[in-house]
């Protein structure tokens, strides 16, 4: 027999719903979760519950991992004056480098987890080249 969910979980999978923007998404989750049980959150057993908010939090852990390597790449940027008049990051010209000459030829913020470790690798290099000709 399955266990009914406590509160604590469901305010628990509520707030990792919220957190992650897909609250609108609820039904979805709990649908694909309870094996097409209900698409009510509410009907839901505590280890499906579980599950929601280990999914929720996992993607969470891969989209902060993504910024922090979105982060070097602006800083590095930053670093070769790459910047707009008002001191942001220029991004159409992060963009342009990443399309003309980036290893995966796309878009800056298209870029996977698996695909930003390589581009943060080759961008140092980018750097590197930038300061030996200072």
């Amino acid at each position: 027999m399955q266990k009914r969910h406590t509160k604590a979980t469901f305010l628990r999978m509520i707030k990792a719903l919220n957190a992650a923007d897909q609250y609108t998404r609820r039904h979805d989750y709990a649908f694909r979760h309870s094996g097409e049980r209900t698409e009510s959150t509410k009907d839901l057993f505590d280890n499906e519950m579980l599950a929601v908010i280990k999914e929720l939090e996992d993607s969470f852990k891969v989209e902060d991992q993504c910024d922090q390597m979105r982060k070097k790449i602006i800083s590095i940027a930053h670093q070769m004056f790459w910047e707009l008049p008002n001191g942001k990051a220029d991004i159409a010209r992060i963009d342009q480098w990443c399309v003309e000459q980036g290893p995966f030829k796309k878009l800056f913020n298209k870029h996977t987890i698996k695909e930003l470790p390589t581009l943060v690798s080759v961008f140092e290099k980018v750097y590197k080249h930038y300061m030996s000709k200072i």
